[in-house]
């Protein structure tokens, strides 16, 4: 079934058709990667305006470089499902265990190759209200690789999930995991689910499963996002229920609302909603794999129905959200209310500060634009920052924002590397300035000569330009004191 959703968006300018650049080659057959960062660089020098700036204001100091917000290492949900069995009810842990979790020794039993392996235990327990153990299950981790991981390396997260099918009720949800070569513990205990078994006599649902997007053709395969709950930036996604009808040829009917408040500016919303859904017969199933987490459905003798709905996650920005989900069928209603963020692990550590995503503007915007975001408040400034940037987005169909983004990780690389020991004004100085506008040089040379302040020059073969950076007071200080043409 297509989907079409209705939005009414506060301070959300929708842009319009991406116009191209006559230095932009989109038929050039080169990645869109590499057209993406051509793009912006020539579009940053087109826009680039080499004036002074402003101080920064004191009231949100850019002082230093922050880490890159990292996810947590270990995250975990729980969802309680009907079964076969209408006696009872399943209770489905999904966990997410980043591998940074775990230390890597070098595996002595294979002697003639370099291999090192991580390993650990998991164990989920759930106690009843008298904290008696009702179900209990232990997974051993064993993880293998080639070399040691690296400081700022991006390891892959490992999914799975364990089943546990237990009487109607609500329990404690006891999750450890353990590393088993430093001793390192995560243990939580203050969690809870209920477990409600069906009656069978009026329009039932589970609770919302949050999905990704199917790349596969199967229709009946579900894969759930699996981050707590939360659902990533610019990801596509949807809910998936499972649905008793009691009349098996009642009509459907299914209406959905999405509201959230943006995080960053104030008074920014969003809001969507829709009617489109997809239903097919039978139920919700974990499936047993290695790795990772599916769903399945499984034919079912009752009226069971598996039915998922659509949802324009990609469309949202980081913030949270309230979903109320109304199903109606043979005169019955049942509503669905569910919680949750949108959350952006790799978002620029600059974007989290306002005075400083503004501030960093002056180096493509000119004076009499920056003059009047500035003069904006609340949600009118929100609405001119980023009608700004979505006049430069060559994808308007999801919030993430491609030049955007690459523009602010090149503002954060600027704090840290030219940034004074005590303020944090890399962005301000003549070497974060080039850096933010061209990125990266080919090449850097620094020179010292006897008498002379050190230089440092930047080649960038790509613009075939070249910089010349001296340091006179001979303090790290470096001044652009020549461009040239290569």
């Amino acid at each position: 079934m297509a989907t079409d959703y209705r939005s009414n968006s506060e301070g959300f300018a929708s842009p319009g058709p991406f116009t191209q650049d006559r230095a932009w080659d989109s038929g050039s057959g080169k990645s869109l990667h590499h057209q993406l960062r051509r793009f912006l660089a020539l579009l940053l020098l087109s826009l680039g305006n080499l004036g002074g700036l402003t101080a920064q204001t004191e009231d949100e100091p850019a002082q230093g470089i922050q880490p890159r917000f990292q996810s947590q290492s270990v995250t975990y949900e729980a969802l309680a499902i009907f079964g076969e069995d209408t006696s009872k009810a399943v209770v489905n842990i999904h966990y997410r265990i980043g591998q940074n979790f775990f230390i890597f020794i070098r595996n002595d039993a294979e002697p003639r190759t370099t291999e090192y392996k991580g390993r650990g235990e998991l164990l989920i327990e759930l106690l009843d209200e008298q904290r008696n153990s009702v179900a209990r299950q232990i997974r051993q981790i064993s993880l293998t690789r080639a070399t040691l991981p690296k400081e700022n390396e991006q390891l892959q997260d490992l999914e799975g999930a364990m089943s546990f099918t237990v009487p109607k009720g609500t329990y404690q949800i006891v999750f450890s995991l353990d590393d088993r070569e430093s001793g390192r513990t995560f243990l939580e205990r203050t969690r809870r689910v209920t477990a409600v078994a069906p009656k069978l006599s009026t329009l039932e649902l589970s609770p919302p499963l949050v999905l990704q997007p199917n790349v596969q053709p199967d229709e009946q395969a579900f894969v759930p996002i699996n981050r707590g709950g939360d659902v990533l930036f610019g990801g596509r996604g949807a809910i998936v229920s499972q649905m008793y009808l009691v009349q098996t040829d009642a009509i459907l009917e299914v209406k959905w609302k999405l509201e959230g408040v943006i995080e960053g500016f104030k008074g920014r919303k969003q809001t969507f909603s829709g009617t489109h859904y997809a239903m097919v017969n039978g139920l919700l199933q974990l499936a047993r794999q290695e790795d990772g987490i599916q769903y399945r459905v499984q034919s079912s003798p009752r009226s069971w129905r598996t039915v998922s709905v659509p949802l324009p996650f990609e469309r949202l920005e980081p913030g949270s959200f309230s979903l109320e989900v109304e199903y109606t069928a043979g005169g019955m209603t049942q509503t669905q209310r569910h919680l949750f963020r949108v959350i952006w692990p790799q978002r620029p550590f600059s974007l989290f500060n306002t005075t400083l995503a503004l501030e960093s503007l002056r180096h493509i915007v000119g004076e009499e634009e920056m003059d009047e975001i500035l003069s904006s408040s609340g949600s009118k400034q929100a609405e001119a920052f980023y009608r700004f940037w979505q006049q430069k987005d060559p994808d308007t169909t999801t919030a993430y924002n491609e030049v955007m983004t690459e523009y602010y990780l090149r503002v954060d690389e600027a704090l840290r590397r030219f940034s004074g020991v005590r303020e944090g004004d890399g962005f301000k100085t003549d070497r974060g300035r080039i850096y933010i506008l061209y990125g990266p040089p080919s090449e850097t040379n620094r020179v010292f000569q006897p008498g002379g302040p050190p230089t440092e020059i930047w080649t960038y073969e790509r613009i075939k330009r070249r910089f010349i950076f001296i340091d006179p007071a001979k303090s790290g200080a470096f001044i652009l004191s020549q461009a040239e043409n290569l």
